[in-house]
């Protein structure tokens, strides 16, 4: 064979049975679309229709149209759960975001043991829910709780934690914000050690203050982060249910009942699957509107300067 036509041979590749085309992507990818759709869009897809049904496991399931989320939005039960998960969602947010940045400019900066910090700051998320749960619940026990304990040891009033509805809304807050404010914490260190420095140190020589250089250089430039650090706590928030499950069991008197409790307590203690998934989707509806206000008003804002 000719030297020309053996190189030809040698570097002729050989030819897939199927062109590279989108339709070979989906081929490849349909088992895990397969897997995808059983264990998540099937489950989406039925909740939602029992939710227009009156699902009680009877054997009849009537069909009610809106009649169930009509029931829950005019409910004073559903009413008291969105109260709750609004203040719990709001002040757990609102103290985690702040704790969280505070903490991270003080990590960030150059001081012994920071490198320590930073390792401890990983065992909080790394705890299951439900462990956090019974922790709390032991600590915040009226009789053997070790924060009853060091009250009575300092001659101060004892709290009703959990027995209290004040109290133990604050409770599940505490839990909540032990849990999640280093993964906030970790979040912005990120951010911060990314920040480019040529700003920061024009800032400073002008003479700007270090409170004048965080709000007027970092913290603009740290938006795109704290926007993520939202949007992951309200999805967490709207989905919270070990904790408090496990500390109050929505108690007392539906004090810590958030949607996620409410709508659990519909299907398996009253049996009412077609209100329980009603109460699902009002929560799910309710996450992606304020994630769409949380991603929309900034948008609205910078279009309107640009205009």
């Amino acid at each position: 064979m000719p030297p020309v036509a053996q190189h030809q041979v040698s570097g002729r590749r050989r030819r897939s049975p199927l062109p590279y085309t989108w339709q070979r992507g989906y081929l490849l990818a349909s088992p895990a679309l397969l897997v995808m759709v059983a264990i998540l869009i099937y489950p989406l897809g039925y909740s939602f229709i029992m939710s227009f049904f009156r699902w009680d496991l009877s054997g009849s399931a009537p069909f009610a149209g809106v009649g169930n989320y009509t029931d829950e939005l005019f409910g004073r039960q559903f009413n008291q759960a969105l109260r709750n998960q609004t203040i719990f969602s709001v002040v757990s947010i609102t103290i985690e975001v702040v704790a969280g940045m505070a903490i991270a400019v003080l990590v960030n900066g150059k001081l012994r043991g920071m490198r320590l910090a930073r390792t401890l700051l990983l065992v909080p998320p790394m705890i299951a829910p439900a462990v956090v749960g019974l922790n709390f619940r032991w600590l915040f026990n009226t009789q053997y709780g070790l924060v009853d304990a060091l009250l009575r040891m300092f001659n101060l009033p004892e709290i009703p934690w959990l027995n209290h509805p004040t109290w133990a809304l604050v409770s599940v807050i505490i839990a909540d914000v032990w849990q999640n404010t280093p993964l906030m914490v970790l979040l912005f260190l990120a951010g911060l050690q990314s920040l480019p420095q040529e700003p920061l140190e024009a800032a400073t020589v002008d003479g700007a203050t270090p409170w004048q250089r965080f709000w007027h250089i970092v913290l603009p430039l740290m938006r795109p982060v704290i926007m993520i650090a939202l949007m992951l706590r309200i999805i967490d928030t709207f989905r919270t249910f070990d904790v408090v499950w496990l500390m109050t069991q929505g108690g007392p008197g539906g004090a810590t009942n958030l949607l996620t409790v409410y709508s659990y307590l519909l299907a398996f203690q009253a049996v009412d699957f077609g209100h329980a998934a009603a109460v699902s989707y009002i929560a799910l509806g309710m996450s992606l509107f304020v994630l769409g206000l949380l991603y929309g008003i900034p948008w609205l804002i910078a279009k309107r300067r640009a205009i």
